[in-house]
């Protein structure tokens, strides 16, 4: 009796780890595009401990605003998602005259509304 329920316990391990290499999985991050992850990973960058403000950063800040520091990371991934609208860095410099603020806002802007239209994942997927 012992040995049956070990071989249907072992039997349903098995099966069970088989069939995990045949499931279809389709994570939301595959639908993004790369300009889209790249910002991402660049904004979740400012959380690294060398990305952190620092304390002089901390007490010259006026408010919630990022360091110059900071924004250079994100200015990178901001114009490659800017640009991966079709807009060019003419167009670029003529509407942000190379004010880092109106870059990122801008970034941010593309970054939300291709966002909304990629599927999120729902609680009931």
């Amino acid at each position: 009796m012992k040995s049956k329920l070990f071989y249907a316990i072992l039997m349903a391990a098995f099966i069970s780890c088989s069939t995990e290499s045949t499931a279809v999985v389709t994570p939301v991050d595959a639908k993004k595009s790369k300009e889209i992850t790249n910002f991402e990973k660049s904004i979740k960058s400012l959380a690294l401990p060398q990305n952190l403000p620092t304390e002089e950063e901390k007490r010259n800040q006026q408010s919630l605003e990022l360091s110059d520091r900071r924004k250079d990371i994100l200015i990178p991934s901001a114009l490659e998602l800017i640009k991966s609208t079709g807009t060019s860095d003419q167009e670029i410099t003529k509407n942000t005259q190379g004010d880092r603020d109106k870059i990122l806002t801008w970034a941010v802007k593309i970054y939300n509304e291709k966002n909304n239209k990629t599927p999120q994942k729902t609680l009931n997927d």
